[in-house]
């Protein structure tokens, strides 16, 4: 049975060329390699292009190049090509994200994506160990949360 593992944001800006330290192409292979084998499926919340948009932009700008092509082809990689799921915070999962918010997490997306992961019985998968020391100091469960080396090492996928 496949694993539904939800991504952060960080996990799509490969898709727009931009190197994300921490995730290497060979982890990048081993994650593509484990959805080929159908040991998990790959799910994005549609408010994650909040971040996306942003940071592709400012990674642009600092650049100094145009998005243009490089864009028109990480948008249809990603919605396109049945690699990734897109889904909605459910109502419960808002709720949630409510909670997070006045506890004092600041980050509106991560509140969104930790929420529908734990409601939805999904594995987080991010590098936000900001966001890990948080729950785990506000009693929050974190069971669900792993980094890629961590989903992969779970799978038994070798990195490459």
């Amino acid at each position: 049975m496949a694993l539904d593992v939800l991504l952060d944001s960080t996990y799509l800006l490969p898709s727009f060329g931009i190197e994300v330290e921490g995730l290497t192409d060979a982890h990048i292979r081993a994650l593509r390699e484990a959805w080929l084998r159908g040991l998990v499926r790959f799910y994005c919340l549609s408010v994650a292009w909040v971040e996306v948009i942003g940071e592709v932009c400012g990674e642009a700008r600092r650049a100094g190049v145009e998005v243009g092509d490089v864009v028109d082809a990480a948008i249809k990689s990603l919605t396109e090509s049945g690699l990734y799921e897109w889904i909605s915070p459910t109502p419960e999962a808002i709720k949630l994200a409510f909670e997070l918010r006045m506890a004092g997490h600041r980050d509106v997306i991560d509140n969104l994506l930790y929420a529908t992961s734990l409601v939805r019985g999904m594995v987080l998968l991010t590098m936000d160990e900001a966001l890990r020391a948080f729950l785990t100091e506000r009693g929050f469960s974190t069971e669900n949360i792993m980094n890629h080396e961590e989903l992969l090492r779970r799978l038994r996928i070798p990195i490459a």
